[in-house]
């Protein structure tokens, strides 16, 4: 992909991260036009927020739509304008989400990669991937940087997030499976290239360093007692894969707009964290394929 994209779509437009990026996209990306894409329409708040921060050469557009509908034509004709997509749209976007919510997910991700393959005008499809087809790999003796994009998957985490035992194989399956797919579709004669982003830990809203937690998702909280040895290690596990605001919003802009000239094939999965002290996770590939240096620190709040 050598020319920055003129229209882009991002799936799961009205939630967390997807929420972000548009209104990033809006505000500073090159793209003309901007449609976000979500099951449910935005809300008043929501649609003030872009209006006050988006650029006014920039046009956005929000479409309600039903991604696990291969026919909804309402998503299909947006595909047909767009440039690049990236896809955040999931039935439950947390850790914690079951096989009921991984199989729609699943859905919404086969769809959309198979659209934007097939597809005359998408030069780039851009997959939301996780930190947890790695999560294995937490309780390993990791070095930092060594987790890297070509390791073998571990995939789902286990752990415990002060109240309950949690494990995330559904959810991290589903995540899995997007990357396979993503590999798939590159492997074949399409003009689309492909990105899939190990997304770390982006929590809504402002994202703070010092409200990452063991908890591992927005919906639970760690506990306040004294922690012991294995919950402190499960905090730092966590800590390391944080991904600030401003790092993430630079991270999807790349995604878009980085040409594949120094790319191994037409798919590259990188890491979504920042620079974090002691972080297993690889910056690499980020540096080498997409041009992506993160700035921020976890422990330099």
């Amino acid at each position: 992909m050598s020319d920055l994209p003129s229209s882009i779509v991002v799936t799961g437009a009205v939630g967390n991260m997807g929420f972000k990026i548009l209104k990033h996209f809006a505000a500073r990306g090159a793209a003309g036009q901007v449609f976000g894409l979500d099951a449910k329409a935005p809300t008043e708040q929501q649609r003030q927020e872009v209006e006050q921060t988006r650029n006014p050469d920039r046009q956005v557009h929000f479409v309600e739509c039903d991604l696990t509908d291969w026919s909804d034509a309402r998503w299909r004709d947006v595909f047909d304008q767009a440039d690049a997509v990236v896809h955040f749209a999931a039935q439950f976007p947390y850790p914690e989400s079951d096989w009921s919510d991984s199989d729609a997910s699943y859905s919404m991700t086969l769809n959309t990669a198979h659209a934007a393959a097939q597809s005359r005008s998408i030069k780039r499809y851009v997959f939301a991937s996780s930190n947890h087809v790695m999560g294995q790999y937490k309780d390993r003796d990791i070095g930092p940087g060594e987790l890297t994009a070509d390791l073998e998957r571990g995939v789902g985490t286990v752990w415990h997030n002060g109240e309950v035992e949690m494990n995330s194989a559904p959810y991290a399956a589903t995540k899995w499976a997007g990357e396979r797919l993503c590999q798939s579709l590159a492997s074949q004669d399409s003009e689309t290239s492909f990105v899939c982003v190990r997304v770390g830990w982006c929590q809504p809203g402002e994202n703070r360093p010092e409200t990452v937690s063991s908890s591992g998702t927005p919906n639970k909280s760690a506990a306040d007692d004294e922690q012991d040895a294995q919950a402190a290690a499960t905090d730092l596990w966590f800590r390391r894969m944080w991904i600030s605001n401003d790092d993430c919003c630079r991270l999807f802009q790349r995604t878009v707009e980085a040409p594949t000239d120094a790319w191994p094939g037409n798919c590259v999965i990188v890491n979504g964290v920042s620079n974090n002290t002691d972080t297993p996770w690889s910056l690499e590939e980020g540096r080498r394929y997409l041009d992506f240096e993160p700035v921020d620190n976890v422990f330099e709040s």
